[in-house]
């Protein structure tokens, strides 16, 4: 423009848009209080790597890998949920983007096989009334002999044996069944037959 006499005169230049990164963290997960490491399978395009950080104060095991673990602190635990974000690294001449996933933890279940006894060897039954939270029931068993009425109900007896009174006590063990996502626990209780 402005070319006085002269005739305009033209240069061109192209520019080439190229594909922004793009990053997937992964589905929500839901995770059990007392088996709470969460596994994380991160996806980029375009970009080289990414980054995880969290709202949360666990720890990754390493936080520069996509594949990586992350484990929650009692904090995380008891605040029932904690953001896990993923952002893109090496992201040449692009802006870096981030996506998030929710971790929910679960409480753990909790199990209570009863206060200890003491039975008389004449008179030796053994009542049993444990208890158990967000599992589904309970499985008893014992470092004896002797046999339990029902071993898979949480309210049951058990009947020591002649080795069981012998030896003068005996373990019984209640750990929780259908735990779900969560890891198994157990309480004891001593018997003892006098």
């Amino acid at each position: 423009t402005g070319n006085g006499i002269c005739n305009a005169v033209s240069d061109a230049m192209l520019v080439t848009i190229t594909d922004a990164p793009t990053v997937n963290a992964g589905t929500n997960q839901t995770v059990c209080a007392n088996n709470a490491i969460v596994t994380l399978n991160g996806t980029v395009t375009t970009a080289t790597g990414g980054t995880w950080t969290t709202n949360g104060t666990g720890t990754f095991a390493n936080a520069n890998s996509l594949t990586t673990t992350y484990t929650p602190s009692n904090a995380d635990t008891a605040n029932g949920t904690v953001t896990l974000t993923l952002t893109t690294t090496g992201n040449g001449i692009c802006n870096a983007v981030s996506d998030a996933m929710l971790v929910t933890i679960t409480d753990a279940p909790t199990v209570n096989a009863g206060t200890n006894q003491t039975v008389c060897a004449n008179n030796a039954i053994v009542t049993l009334n444990g208890t158990v939270t967000t599992a589904t029931g309970g499985t008893w068993t014992t470092n004896g002999t002797g046999t339990f009425a029902n071993a898979n109900s949480l309210n049951t007896t058990y009947t020591p044996s002649n080795a069981d009174t012998a030896n003068g006590t005996v373990t019984l063990t209640l750990t929780t069944t259908g735990n779900g996502i969560c890891n198994a626990v157990s309480d004891a209780m001593l018997v003892t037959i006098t």
